[in-house]
C-alpha cells in the first residue's frame, strides 16, 4: 500500500480536460484559420499590385528628349550671343563713323571760318577764294558777295588781323546729315582808327556734307 502511494506521488495522473478547455482550444484553432486565410487572400492582391505597378526605368526615348532639349537651349544661346555681338559691332561701327564725321566737320569749320579772318588786304584775295570753295547750300549763293565785302573792308581801313584763339564744338546733329557747330574766337585787330584791339565773338555755322567734304551751308554771328 505504501509502495503504491509513493509511486502515485512520483507519477501524478494528468488532469482530465474539462469542457472549458475544449472550448478555448476550438476558439484558438478558429482564430489561426482566419489569420491564415487572411494572409492567403492578401498575398495575391499584393502580387497583383506589384505586377501592375513595376518600377519604371528611363527609356532611350526619354534620353533623346533630354538631349534634344539641351541642344535647343545651346542653339538659342548661340544665336543670342551672335545677335548680341552683331548689334554691339554695329553700334561700335556707328559710333566710330559718327566720331570721324564730327572730327571732319569741326576741322572744316575752323579752316573755313579762319578764311574770313585774313591777316591783311594782300592775303584777302586767297581768303576770298577759300570762302567760295567752302560754301554750299544757302551760303553758296552769298559767298561771292560776302567775300567781296570783306575785301572792300580790308582795303578801305587797312585792316590787319591776328587770331589768338579759336575753338569749335558740335551743337547739334541734323536729320539731313549736317551739323550745327559753334565757333568761338578771339582776335586782335589793327586798322586806321585803332591798333591791336582785342575782340571776341562767336559764329554758328552749319556744316553740310558736299562731295565727300563738309562745307558751310549757313553762317550766323551769335550775339553775346
Amino acid at each position: 500500500m505504501e509502495g503504491d502511494a509513493g509511486s502515485g506521488r512520483l507519477n501524478p495522473t494528468p488532469p482530465t480536460p474539462t469542457a472549458d478547455d475544449a472550448a478555448h482550444s476550438a476558439a484558438d484553432e478558429a482564430i489561426d484559420d482566419q489569420v491564415t486565410t487572411a494572409v492567403d487572400e492578401t498575398a495575391p492582391a499584393d502580387a497583383e499590385v506589384t505586377a501592375a505597378d513595376p518600377v519604371r526605368r528611363p527609356s532611350r526615348l526619354d534620353g533623346g528628349r533630354w538631349l534634344a532639349g539641351i541642344c535647343a537651349v545651346l542653339l538659342l544661346a548661340g544665336v543670342a550671343v551672335a545677335v548680341g555681338g552683331y548689334l554691339a559691332h554695329r553700334s561700335h561701327a556707328h559710333s566710330v563713323a559718327a566720331a570721324r564725321a564730327e572730327s571732319a566737320a569741326l576741322a572744316a569749320a575752323k579752316d573755313c571760318v579762319a578764311a574770313t579772318q585774313a591777316p591783311d588786304a594782300s592775303a584777302m584775295a586767297a581768303s576770298q577764294q577759300k570762302i567760295i570753295e567752302c560754301a554750299t547750300g544757302d551760303f553758296g549763293a552769298q559767298a561771292v558777295l560776302y567775300s567781296g565785302l570783306l575785301v572792300d573792308a580790308y582795303q578801305a581801313a587797312n585792316v590787319q588781323v591776328k587770331v589768338s584763339d579759336m575753338r569749335a564744338a558740335v551743337e547739334r546733329h541734323n536729320d539731313d546729315g549736317s551739323m550745327d557747330i559753334l565757333v568761338a574766337m578771339r582776335i586782335r585787330v589793327s586798322n586806321t582808327q585803332a591798333q591791336d584791339q582785342e575782340q571776341g565773338y562767336r559764329l554758328r555755322v552749319r556744316m553740310a556734307p558736299d562731295g565727300g567734304v563738309y562745307k558751310i551751308a549757313k553762317l550766323d554771328q551769335v550775339s553775346k
